[in-house]
């Protein structure tokens, strides 16, 4: 399975999503400087003095805290003499507490970023250091990852995990009701208004943490908007002004999915948290979860049996095509290194071992999402074997892809409108009306 999963994956980077074949070793280090694109001298990775020195590295991977620690105290091991300041952030948070210390002058010498318009918006700022030419990268990672994650034909950043985000279901609960897994939206919502009237809650909606929701309305309204509605470049000409969410017919098709999905989720929706959330599904109150692999760790803990045995992962079936709902599958977290750190050549070790296979192994066993690292491990849990079949049938997709052109971040004022259109402080066209008058506003 492992073989094949990879080299399916490999098929997945033709659309923009990670490579996981191959085996690599660890690289020989130099002290020579490595050429970059344009010629000149890049940073490499040198060996340490005996100086001890301490890093920073902050990440929004805080619901992965241990198993991210355990990765660090591991390359503290091989490398005593650098140690790693861990700074978990809440991803609610990161942003905002990333562009204050960048302002501020506070440096975070190694960060986590999401590749894309985040990116650029740090490199046209001259926050991130040019990673072009660095060996460790070429040895690491393949080709088409790196220039995935590409800015203007520069690595500015270094591929850390990707994965798929379904829904993960109760098999006792679906069995006992006789409910197969649904394949159209409509199959989806009928499936949670059976679990509804029997007493169970059909999803687990932690949405006081803004992350999930956000997470949820920008891969429905891109899906709807780029394979139903066939307009795949909408977010693109929203940023120069030649589209209007008025005139996108899949704006109105999420609102009402939003609606639904709302209607059907545990009580006090926006008072839960995104971990409350996950200790309903772990403790069998609820049936569904549409969240990425990250959730793993904590049910293992929490729920062996449910774990093990008594969970499943289908795809999110975000319209009634099924033809059309294929698997989401995405990048998530990379790793960049700030220009202004005065320990450059620590951060650079320290990139240079999350990339080896033995990380990437470290990351897939301890944060329970896959690795970008050639060779690294691919069997995450049992309900990830599940998805195996559409990895193997290459009916996989990224629908941040018709995102990543635009650096409007219509998804902000969004999540806002639709807490309000939830509760039916706003209709569906004044919610469309607002939006197109914030995009005009704030981006003339």
């Amino acid at each position: 399975m492992k073989k094949r999963i990879s080299l399916a994956i490999c098929t997945i980077l033709l659309m923009s999503l990670l490579a996981a074949c191959g085996s690599s070793k660890a690289p020989t280090e130099s002290t020579a400087p490595v050429a970059t694109s344009d010629g000149k001298a890049a940073a490499t990775v040198a060996p340490a003095d005996d100086k001890p020195v301490t890093i920073s590295f902050m990440h929004f991977k805080s619901d992965a805290t241990d198993g991210i620690q355990k990765i660090v105290d591991q390359f503290h091991k091989e490398n005593p003499n650098i140690t790693v300041e861990v700074q978990p952030v809440k991803f609610d948070d990161y942003q905002t507490l990333l562009k204050t210390k960048m302002a501020s002058g506070d440096v975070i010498d190694v960060f986590t970023v999401n590749s894309g318009s985040q990116t650029k918006l740090l490199v046209d700022g001259g926050y991130l250091e040019d990673l072009t030419g660095q060996a460790f990268l070429k040895e690491h990672f393949d080709a088409s990852v790196l220039a995935d994650q590409a800015t203007e034909g520069k690595n500015y950043i270094m591929p850390l995990n990707s994965g798929p985000i379904a829904v993960f279901y109760n098999k006792k609960i679906f069995k006992d009701l006789g409910i197969e897994i649904p394949r159209t939206f409509d199959a989806l919502m009928a499936a949670a208004k059976k679990i509804k009237d029997s007493g169970k809650t059909p999803f687990a909606l932690g949405w006081k943490d803004t992350w999930p929701l956000d997470m949820w309305d920008t891969r429905d309204l891109p899906s709807n908007t780029a394979l139903i509605a066939n307009m795949p470049d909408f977010f693109e000409k929203l940023e120069t002004g030649k589209s209007k969410f008025a005139d996108n017919p899949a704006v109105k098709v999420t609102l009402d999915h939003a609606k639904q999905y709302f209607e059907y989720g545990n009580k006090d929706q926006l008072g839960v948290d995104y971990n409350s959330a996950v200790d309903l599904f772990a403790k069998e109150e609820a049936a569904m979860m549409y969240v990425g692999t990250w959730p793993l760790a904590d049910i293992q803990k929490k729920n062996p049996d449910l774990y093990n045995t008594g969970m499943g992962y289908f795809p999110y079936p975000f319209s009634n095509d099924v033809n059309k709902n294929k698997l989401e599958f995405n990048p998530d977290a990379s790793l960049a290194i700030s220009s202004k750190s005065t320990h450059k050549e620590a951060a650079l070790k320290f990139l240079n071992y999350m990339g080896t296979k033995e990380a990437g192994d470290l990351w897939v066993d301890n944060v329970k999402t896959l690795s970008f690292n050639k060779g690294a491990k691919t069997n995450l849990a049992p309900a990830v074997d599940d998805l195996k079949p559409y990895i193997d049938g290459g009916q996989i997709y990224n629908s941040q892809v018709y995102l990543a052109k635009t650096s409007i971040a219509w998804n902000t004022q969004f999540t806002q409108d639709l807490q309000n259109f939830f509760f039916n402080k706003m209709t569906a066209d004044e919610l469309i009306k607002d939006m197109d008058n914030w995009v005009a506003k704030n981006h003339k």
